[in-house]
């Protein structure tokens, strides 16, 4: 299509999803875009706003007859490119599918369409004993969007990222073909997993329409301890350590004490952290407990404690409400706070903990050796670590970050732990996936998208 088909796509798109539902010409810029840093805009043709799965199902049968390209969005805040508009194609926002359909307190379930943000289902869940624990960071982010990434976040080591808390799925291939895979059971040995791999496939095989979402029980109790280190290396013994001695943190992050320091003053808290312990600091553990019972809870608490004390933190702070809550929402406005300092890449390469030392120290050589700056934070509960990469030559930064993720994977790790792929690291996974499983992907794209109309260019 052309601009020249411009009325005509107005008028098609209208009688599909009606013409208030439906944006041609004049494109508002935040659907030019997700936020990752490193990709320009591109102004879509059009975007529609479809309310019912049948609205989905017409738009991917109208791509298919026309070619065109199909790329959905969630709330846009993911940070490869996966939601970024191609040329030529049309942007299917899933915002105005954003209905709770069910909330089962008995089979803790929740069936939500994948315009519901984590905000939205939080607030939904209030007034019951449950929650949904996949915690990206970013409340405004839709379920849909959670989806397609598989994202993860700072609770993944206790409960796991989005793959292992969707237990179904409704969705529509690129064929058009409709179908539903799971249900309100924990396993199943019927066949292919098909829930298994639409969740990450970044909305290249099938637009999902329903997610039937695990919940888990709300815990009574919870408290954060900072701790400080002196030495990288002696925090990836104690995060060893402290899985061994049978704690198993709800939340368990590192921060460089530079991050630290500027996240904390970009969310205006003071965490109680002396000058002299800042100064003589390299890195925070963030460690979050929490327990059904106050005595379980003051139990891991010591232990923690003296787990930490016994692998050299120099301070631990056990932080009162105010500032737990503070902490937390500061380590969820890092992105914006590096974006602020400007942050030209940020990767989020994920290693096995045994090798977050040499991924570190390897990290800051590959950095220094070409003028970069690195600052560091992530989960290194599970090996999943967010380096925010600092250096304006865009051929200097490209080669940065391709020296990181060829050691994150001599060291047994992979490129993205969270993020996806989508079009910003798509140039690192064609050069560094191996070609079989390459062969396979494209083999699955083409069976269930044959005319490559759904998100076109993203991931392969």
């Amino acid at each position: 299509m052309t601009s020249s088909t411009r009325p005509s796509l107005k008028r098609d798109l209208s009688s599909i999803v009606g013409g208030d539902h439906t944006l041609v010409g004049t494109i508002p810029e935040a659907y030019t875009h997700d936020e990752a840093l490193e990709l320009d805009p591109v102004e879509p043709m059009a975007v529609v706003f479809p309310t019912s799965r049948d609205h989905v199902g017409e738009l991917i049968k109208y791509a298919n007859a026309n070619l065109l390209p199909l790329v959905p969005r969630g709330s846009g805040t993911g940070l490869s490119g996966g939601a970024r508009p191609v040329d030529n194609g049309v942007v299917c926002s899933f915002e105005k599918m954003n209905r709770i359909l069910a909330i089962d307190t008995i089979d803790q379930t929740a069936m939500v369409e994948p315009g519901v943000t984590l905000d939205q289902l939080e607030q939904a869940l209030t007034d019951t004993p449950y929650f949904y624990p996949v915690y990206p960071g970013e409340m405004s982010a839709s379920l849909g969007g959670n989806v397609a990434t598989n994202a993860g976040g700072m609770r993944a080591m206790k409960y796991g990222v989005t793959r292992h808390n969707v237990l179904g799925l409704e969705f529509i291939t690129g064929s058009g073909l409709r179908s539903r895979s799971g249900g309100a059971y924990v396993k199943t040995s019927s066949g292919y997993d098909l829930t298994q791999l639409i969740v990450g496939s970044e909305g290249t095989l099938a637009l999902v329409t329903r997610v039937l979402l695990r919940l888990s029980p709300r815990a009574h109790y919870r408290t954060l301890v900072l701790a400080s280190f002196g030495k990288f290396e002696d925090i990836a013994v104690a995060v060893d350590s402290i899985s061994r001695r049978g704690l198993l943190p709800s939340i368990l992050e590192y921060m460089e004490a530079s991050g630290l320091r500027a996240m904390a003053e970009h969310a205006g808290i003071n965490l109680g952290v002396t000058a002299e312990v800042s100064s003589s600091t390299a890195a925070y553990l963030m460690v979050e407990l929490e327990a059904m019972n106050y005595d379980d809870l003051e139990w891991q608490t010591n232990l923690l404690v003296e787990v930490l004390t016994g692998h050299n933190s120099t301070e631990q702070y056990v932080l009162d409400e105010t500032q737990r809550r503070g902490l937390i929402s500061a380590r969820e406005s890092a992105f914006w706070t590096v974006k602020k300092l400007g942050a030209n890449v940020i990767l989020d390469t994920v290693v096995p903990r045994s090798k977050l030392t040499e991924l570190f120290k390897g990290a800051a050589a590959c950095a220094r050796e070409r003028n970069a700056v690195l600052v560091g934070t992530g989960h290194v509960g599970d090996g999943n670590v967010h380096l925010s990469l600092f250096q304006s030559d865009p051929i200097e930064c490209h080669a940065t970050a391709n020296a990181i993720i060829e050691l994150a994977q001599e060291l047994g790790g992979t490129i993205s732990g969270e993020h996806g792929i989508g079009l910003a690291k798509r140039s690192y996974l064609l050069e560094h996936e191996d070609p079989a499983r390459l062969s396979l992907m494209n083999s699955i794209k083409s069976i269930f998208d044959p005319l490559n109309v759904l998100n076109p260019g993203k991931l392969l």
